[in-house]
């Protein structure tokens, strides 16, 4: 099996570590500036990735190489520049108007790297072909 699947598996898990531990600050600081940033975290970073990394470990093993690279490196920038900048803003370290175009830079990364995922699962499913038609006899009950 490729490695990639790991790959999306490791920084899933990372993100979740972050993202949890994001979480027991707040809860603890009772500080939930930042809460929309630590939300986008979880499922951009540990949701999405789990899933894609689930999706090339068991049905994409075909994907092209350079579909599943490009998932993940435009998946994992996005998530690291539109969390940056997120957090910026909601913490006053950088104006909106300074921060905002970084995020939707982020976002559009996201975004990109979805429609590779999106490419790459409908690729799958056109190669496997229709589904199999049961038989008459297969539809008898026991």
């Amino acid at each position: 099996m490729s490695r990639w699947p790991y790959a999306f598996f490791a920084a899933a898990a990372f993100y979740i570590l972050v993202g949890t531990n994001w979480g027991l600050y707040m809860s603890v600081t009772h500080d939930f500036t930042t809460s929309p940033a630590h939300a986008h975290l979880n499922l951009l970073g540990f949701v999405s990735l789990s899933i894609m990394g689930a999706y090339y470990a068991l049905l994409g093993r075909d994907t092209p190489a350079w579909m599943v690279k490009a998932n993940f490196v435009l998946s994992n920038l996005g998530v690291v520049i539109m969390i940056a900048f997120l957090t910026a803003i909601f913490t006053g370290a950088a104006p909106p108007p300074v921060a905002g175009p970084v995020v939707a830079l982020g976002g559009v990364l996201v975004i990109v790297g979805f429609a590779i995922f999106f490419a790459a699962v409908i690729r799958g499913l056109v190669l496997a072909g229709p589904p199999a038609r049961p038989k008459l006899g297969d539809l008898a009950p026991a």
